[in-house]
């Protein structure tokens, strides 16, 4: 226990002071180039979507994508503001807007500030979070317009998804592949290949995976598995703008129960061991997170610690003020559920659902054992993490629903997991039936 906790804090610790370093570095780079290269694509980030005769294309990729959070990231790429050191830019983060106090007006903000400068325009600061993402997007920027990010960003995703794809039928999984698909689909995938918001969650998920399907083997003999959950609950906290943090926690643990199945000993030790592969995804993920807290308001005085200890009750509070959290519970997920706007959505969960159901059944007469038993019990703790997660954050769940709903692609892919744990057993118990005879 004290080796485990010493790692955590080594981590954590090392991890806020490596990600306060790479902003202070981030924010020292020149902001020209990157300034110039933003203007001449204003056109295709904002404003052909106000313009009649526009690029129809162009048009549907900013109605699809979160592009009010996009802007809002690209500005804070380049913002030099007078009199503000580094430090403070990096633990302010801030952003000058149109918009008062209440209101932020970000695609309007950026085209102004480009092409007018801040004068007349509200300084803004959004300290709450740790803007990780300026690390690659600020070069990224300085290098390339937006187009091209665009489209390095997708071809990055694309190649990481098949590359996870690759290494599950390498391991001979390919239906962790499948399983991966089927909870992609179940979360809008183009919206995520199109938006910056919104990719960061699930390359990090996939990461995770990539990781886990590469070294599997070196993370168990080393016992490392554990850590390896703790950086991607760090990473996440580290880049997402609180959008469905989650899945990099409920997606590698499916994929960590499937592979840890055949190295099986006892029921005890492996929910021993589920439970802390969660716990560490938790501190590293609200661990990292409050330091930012505590770093900012040591040492800028920002306020962040307070402020951002009101706005976690506010988002953890019932829905709408509903005095009954259980009501608020179902009218979030209402919201959520609202999201699936097509029959297909439906036709595709219940496919996968009877699935899993169907095999559970023929392998609980035919194949079951104590192994089979506890990994179905892990996975179906894994399908309700989202479920735990909108319980917990009802409020900015319900509100931001739009992109919050991604969490259902646990639940889509824990269920996938379960029909391939069954099938694994079955199959196995017929291998051995005809091994026998």
């Amino acid at each position: 226990m004290k080796k485990r906790i010493r790692n955590m804090l080594i981590l954590l610790l090392g991890s806020a002071a490596a990600g306060s370093l790479l902003l202070v570095l981030a924010y020292a780079l020149p902001v020209e180039s990157a300034r110039a290269h933003v203007e001449s694509s204003l056109y295709e980030m904002v404003e052909a979507e106000d313009d009649p005769e526009g690029d129809i294309l162009r048009k549907k990729i900013i109605g699809i994508k979160d592009n009010f959070t996009d802007c809002l990231m690209v500005q804070n790429a380049l913002e030099r503001v007078e009199g503000k050191n580094l430090w403070e830019h990096a633990m302010y983060a801030f952003h000058h807007d149109l918009g008062n106090e209440d209101t932020w007006m970000t695609e309007k903000s950026l085209g102004a500030f480009l092409r007018q400068g801040s004068e007349g325009m509200y300084l803004r600061e959004y300290s709450r979070y740790w803007h990780g993402y300026l690390v690659y997007l600020k070069p990224l920027l300085m290098c390339m317009s937006w187009r091209s990010v665009e489209t390095f960003l997708l071809v990055c995703q694309a190649i990481l998804l098949f590359t996870v794809l690759g290494l599950a039928c390498y391991r001979k999984k390919p239906y962790l592949g499948l399983g991966i698909i089927c909870a992609f689909l179940f979360m809008k995938p183009l919206r995520i290949w199109l938006s910056l918001t919104l990719s960061d969650c699930w390359a990090i998920a996939l990461v995770a995976v990539a990781v886990m399907l590469c070294f599997y083997d070196k993370l168990e003999k080393k016992s490392w598995h554990e850590e390896l959950f703790l950086l991607t609950g760090i990473f996440t906290a580290y880049i997402d703008f609180l959008t469905y943090p989650v899945v990099t926690l409920g997606v590698p643990l499916c994929v960590w129960l499937i592979l840890s199945a055949e190295s099986f000993q006892s029921w005890r030790k492996q929910v021993c061991r589920v439970f802390w592969n969660c716990a560490c995804w938790t501190v590293g993920y609200i661990g990292m997170w409050g330091m930012k807290w505590v770093i900012a308001d040591l040492t800028c005085r920002t306020g962040t610690l307070r402020s951002a200890v009101w706005a976690v009750i506010f988002r953890t509070e019932p829905l709408d003020g509903y005095g009954s959290a259980f009501t608020g519970i179902s009218r979030a997920f209402q919201t959520v559920l609202k999201q699936y706007d097509s029959a297909a959505y439906g036709i595709g969960f219940g496919v996968i659902a009877a699935a899993a159901l169907v095999s559970a059944v023929l392998c609980l007469i035919k194949a079951r054992s104590a192994k089979w038993a506890v990994t179905m019990g892990c996975l179906a703790f894994a399908a309700l993490l989202p479920v735990g997660w909108l319980a917990v954050t009802q409020n900015h769940t319900a509100i931001h629903c739009e992109y919050t709903f991604r969490i259902a692609g646990v639940t889509v892919m824990a269920l996938c997991c379960m029909t391939i744990c069954s099938v694994q057993a079955l199959t196995g118990k017929a291998r051995t039936e005809r091994i026998k005879e």
